[in-house]
């Protein structure tokens, strides 16, 4: 029997960035349809030899049928024994999506004869029933496209045989914690190379900050106690079939003691064979 086809269906809020989403699966090696009406799905899925290996299908409220369609289209995916699906639903809160469509100057596809924010209500409530039917969602609030191809790559990068995917990153607590993330710990007790004029300008990355972070005496102790901790984690999230974990480590700015680390937490989790990506998110801003 022949390998089975993998449908990734992409959905969510207008602003949310599934046209960005979509895009990365196209990087990724899928094909990719956006937009297309759900009444068409059973003709596309009646002849699986036809479809490609790997195939993203976009869907939102600009499918007029897609408030009376969308459950008999994804039961219909879900159900045939020649598929493996996934269905992933994208939304913001609405002060970013305000701003999206404000900078774009885009119009809502539910903007007839009404104001914006009761559009962007209005579909929320229309989408409620799909949201449910999720097998995830990504909170796009904040994100820029390389943080929307980090995650949608770490998620969905080799589809089925992907394993489970370790995404480990270094944030600041000041510019917020991070929306896509299973575990945090916070690295804001090790002293700090900020209070240190001449190691102030420099990142975890440099070979001066390593050195000073973890001659902290409570370094040892804490690298060890994490590198136990998330590897006992870890594989216990891969019997359950996690397909990806997110781990971040916080320090006040993001760019010294977090920094650190994850390169050594990271470097540690991929020598034990775990399939991991390192991300610092603030390393570029300044702070402490």
């Amino acid at each position: 029997m022949s390998a089975k086809k993998f449908i990734t269906l992409v959905t969510g809020l207008s602003g949310s960035g599934k046209s960005e989403a979509l895009r990365c699966f196209e990087d990724m090696g899928y094909e990719a349809i956006d937009n297309m009406p759900l009444r068409l799905i059973p003709a596309l899925i009646s002849d699986i030899d036809t479809l490609p290996d790997k195939l993203a299908l976009g869907m939102d409220v600009r499918n007029h049928d897609i408030s009376t369609h969308y459950e008999e289209a994804i039961q219909l995916i879900r159900d045939n024994p020649n598929l493996q699906s996934h269905m992933v639903f994208l939304h913001a809160d609405n002060e970013e999506l305000l701003k999206r469509f404000n900078t774009t100057r885009r119009k809502h596809p539910l903007a007839v004869g009404r104001p914006l924010s009761e559009s962007i209500g209005l579909e929320r409530q229309v989408l409620t029933p799909l949201q449910k039917m999720a097998d995830s969602e990504i909170d796009t609030t904040g994100m820029s496209p390389t943080d929307m191809w980090r995650i949608v790559s770490t998620r969905f990068m080799s589809g089925k045989n992907a394993g489970m995917q370790v995404f480990v990153m270094s944030f600041g607590f000041k510019h917020g914690l991070p929306r896509e993330v299973d575990m945090v710990m916070d690295m804001r007790f090790l002293k700090n190379p900020h209070w240190e004029p001449t190691l102030q300008p420099m990142s975890g990355l440099e070979e001066e900050i390593v050195t000073y972070v973890t001659s902290d005496k409570e370094y040892p102790t804490t690298f060890s106690n994490a590198q136990t901790l998330l590897s006992h984690q870890l594989a216990q999230f891969a019997k359950a079939d996690r397909s990806y974990v997110t781990i971040a480590f916080g320090c006040t700015g993001g760019r010294h003691r977090s920094v650190v680390m994850a390169q050594q937490i990271g470097a540690s989790l991929k020598a034990s064979g775990f399939k991991v990506k390192v991300h610092h998110r603030d390393i570029e801003r300044s702070g402490s």
